[in-house]
């Protein structure tokens, strides 16, 4: 690892992070907020840091994967350290183990939060919450190598340290251009939504923080009462629709977008994903509708889809308190949490494709006891899935269920209960928000100790870089 390497591109990103601070900081002048000042102090803090950074480290050169596992997972903390200067600069959370708290689960689209009211915190502040589940939507790193080309070469080792081993397909050589590309269409989807939105009733300043965090699949809203506190049928079927689409792999998007259309309905992961989300609405809008705990076959509908869509892509919007709903739907929401949207797109947890592919392998194995002698090719689209692929999959998969357990163990140990144990970890490990107990729809983090926030930061990181981006620094061959 080339340390001044990594020091010039964490001071990058650092810089670049100070002056998006300048538009909440804007925002707040015109509205005449006190809090204005403090959010320039911050982007001003944050923006030297980052300078400083640059300044220390000389040039720039070639960037190898092992930097680029270096430079993403130190990006994301030096961002998320910075991105809670805000909220401490403001007085809105004092505490600094709060503050990064609640800039971890931004940057990570985790959408879980220690605010209790977000009527109260300052309009550009409630701005900045949201511009960070935006900007990591798609993921600051691939939103560096998208305008600034001091990366040069090196992009691909970061696009390839963010999404290891399942990366996007590649719509051209140059990666610049290639995330370039992914951004163009991410701004397009969030400005329809906003045009939308605005038609359905939402004031601006609404429909802009509700377009970026649904985007970013993040679930960050300016109400203490998310999306149910819009009681407009139509605003909550707009949302529900684009969280759907931001759980598709944004290289399909592309592809629509350019008259491709054939690209993308040959995908079966799209299928796939589109198909669990219709049984799970069907069996949700059942399972609300007859016992009578929602009035009405269409508003069960609808929020059978909107929880099924939101909280499958991890983005933890509600519109209902889900912890009042029947068992059985109880734990359907449990397992939607588990499952996340396609590959390439801003959604967490484990991702559809990766399912598909462990579902074809253990098919495969109960093939070949019948047929020893057989040989069996593994295909995915009509292309052959190498086995380091499959490697890589079971490999994240057996992480995957070891930051569950441990995560719970260690919530345990500190206090919490069961409910709460398992619903925290696996809403912060899959970057959903909200999950069960303490943490349901209508709670927050708040009542956690500090240790369990530490904690949840970690797993939260953990989630959104996909673990080995994360864990591989842990490892003594990383340093030899």
């Amino acid at each position: 690892m080339h340390g001044r390497v990594v020091l010039h591109v964490v001071g990058l990103l650092t810089a670049f992070a100070g002056l998006t601070m300048l538009v909440p900081a804007a925002v707040s002048f015109g509205l005449g907020e006190p809090a204005a000042i403090r959010l320039l102090a911050a982007s001003g803090i944050t923006a030297a840091a980052g300078l400083l950074a640059l300044r220390s480290s000389g040039g720039v050169e070639d960037i190898s994967i092992r930097d680029g596992f270096a430079i993403v997972t130190l990006g994301w903390l030096a961002v998320a350290l910075f991105g809670s200067l805000p909220y401490l600069l403001t007085g809105a959370v004092p505490s600094f183990t709060r503050a990064f708290f609640e800039s971890m689960s931004g940057l990570t689209t985790t959408g879980a939060t220690i605010v209790s009211d977000i009527d109260a915190l300052p309009r550009g502040l409630v701005l900045w919450r949201s511009q960070t589940q935006w900007m990591g939507g798609m993921g600051i790193i691939v939103l560096s190598v998208a305008i600034l080309p001091l990366l040069g070469v090196g992009g691909m080792q970061l696009l390839r340290a963010e999404i290891p081993g399942l990366a996007p397909d590649r719509l051209s050589p140059r990666v610049r251009r290639t995330a370039a590309l992914l951004w163009g269409v991410y701004v397009v989807l969030t400005g329809a939504e906003v045009a939308l939105l605005l038609i359905g009733g939402m004031t601006i300043f609404e429909a802009v923080n509700h377009a970026m965090t649904t985007m970013a699949t993040g679930g960050f809203s300016t109400q203490n009462g998310s999306i149910g506190a819009f009681e407009s049928p139509f605003i909550q079927y707009v949302i529900a629709i684009f969280i759907v689409m931001a759980g598709v792999n944004f290289t399909l998007h592309y592809s629509w977008m350019t008259g491709n259309s054939r690209v993308a309905f040959r995908n079966r992961e799209l299928r796939v994903y589109l198909t669990l989300i219709a049984i799970a609405t069907l069996v949700l809008t059942l399972l609300v509708y007859i016992p009578g705990t929602i009035k009405g076959l269409e508003a069960s509908f609808r929020a059978g889809l909107f929880q099924a869509a939101s909280i499958m892509t991890g983005t933890g919007f509600v519109t209902h308190d889900y912890r009042d709903w029947i068992a059985p739907a109880q734990v359907l929401i449990l397992l939607l949490m588990l499952i996340g949207g396609s590959s390439g797109s801003t959604s967490g947890s484990v991702k559809v494709l990766r399912y598909m592919l462990v579902a074809k392998e253990a098919r495969v194995s109960l093939r070949r006891l019948l047929h020893p002698r057989g040989v069996f090719v593994y295909k995915h689209d009509g292309k052959i899935v190498s086995h380091e692929v499959l490697a890589n999959v079971s490999g994240f998969l057996l992480l995957y269920l070891g930051a569950l357990g441990l995560g719970v163990f260690a919530l345990t140990l500190m206090g919490l209960d069961i409910g709460t144990a398992v619903g925290a970890t696996v809403a912060t490990v899959g970057n959903v928000g909200p999950g069960f107990g303490l943490v349901g729809p209508t709670g927050t983090y708040a009542p956690l100790p500090d240790v369990a926030l530490w904690v949840l930061s970690f797993l939260m990181l953990l989630g959104r870089l996909e673990l080995f981006t994360v864990l591989v620094l842990f490892t003594r061959g990383y340093w030899r």
